[in-house]
């Protein structure tokens, strides 16, 4: 089974932050009560973008990560998961289209650099679709 302690790193407030767009989009990461699952909740101030809510925790095969996914629009998935020497990987094979989010911790662990890449298909290749920011505000 996974130690979840190491997403102890995740926890607090931050602001994210997408080049090209003026969003004022925060997540948030806290412990479910009494421990077991890590909870995510991002929000955004424009109705175009999702709110939402995400369980991370040890449910996949042999224990591993996973996030479970859900947002404003109904959309639900659920994504692997690590989060390794400084750097938290998300990803999905479909079955509409592959995804992958690919975060880096800066040395002092209070801001993410990432990127998501998506397929246009299944079994399609990866491609850029955006990059994003997180910053520790708490």
């Amino acid at each position: 089974m996974t130690d979840l302690s190491e997403l102890e790193v995740l926890v607090g407030e931050w602001s994210a932050e997408v080049p090209g767009f003026d969003v004022d989009a925060r997540t948030s990461f806290e412990w479910l009560e009494g421990g077991g699952f890590l909870i995510q909740r991002a929000t955004v101030d424009r109705r175009e973008f999702p709110n939402g809510v995400m369980v991370i925790g040890a449910t996949g095969p042999d224990g591993a990560l996973q996030q479970h996914y859900f947002d404003s629009r109904g959309v639900h998935r659920l994504y692997e998961m690590t989060l390794e020497d400084g750097v938290w990987t998300l990803w999905r094979d479909g079955p509409d289209w592959p995804q992958r989010f690919v975060g880096e911790f800066s040395d002092d662990g209070n801001t993410i650099t990432g990127r998501l890449e998506r397929g246009e298909s299944l079994g399609a290749p990866l491609e850029h679709d955006f990059d994003i920011t997180y910053r520790r505000l708490l």
